[in-house]
């Protein structure tokens, strides 16, 4: 975990690339993060609907707070992804 962690601050640092086996094997580790991520939030919904504050909830707000949940854990799980395969691809291309 500590290597998926270093590689995801490396993407924001413009002189580190990847090759295509790393990129591969980050890929792999951002969706079980992804997936770790996800769990944690249904357990946290969970929580939330055996204490009494599910009175005061309703579906819209719940639907809509999903929603935005599961595009936050994206972004924030893909984005290094991009910015690796893009710095990837313009090694790729800079260097022929």
């Amino acid at each position: 975990m500590r290597c998926y962690i270093t590689t995801y601050r490396n993407a924001f640092r413009p002189g580190h690339t990847l090759s295509g086996k790393q990129l591969t094997k980050f890929l792999l580790y951002s969706v079980l993060a992804f997936a770790l991520l996800m769990g944690l939030y249904l357990l946290a919904w969970q929580v939330v609907i055996y204490t009494p504050v599910v009175d005061y909830l309703t579906a819209p707000v719940v639907m809509q707070f999903s929603l935005y949940a599961v595009q936050f854990f994206q972004v924030m799980v893909l984005l290094p992804v991009a910015i690796h395969l893009l710095k990837m691809m313009a090694a790729y291309i800079c260097r022929k």
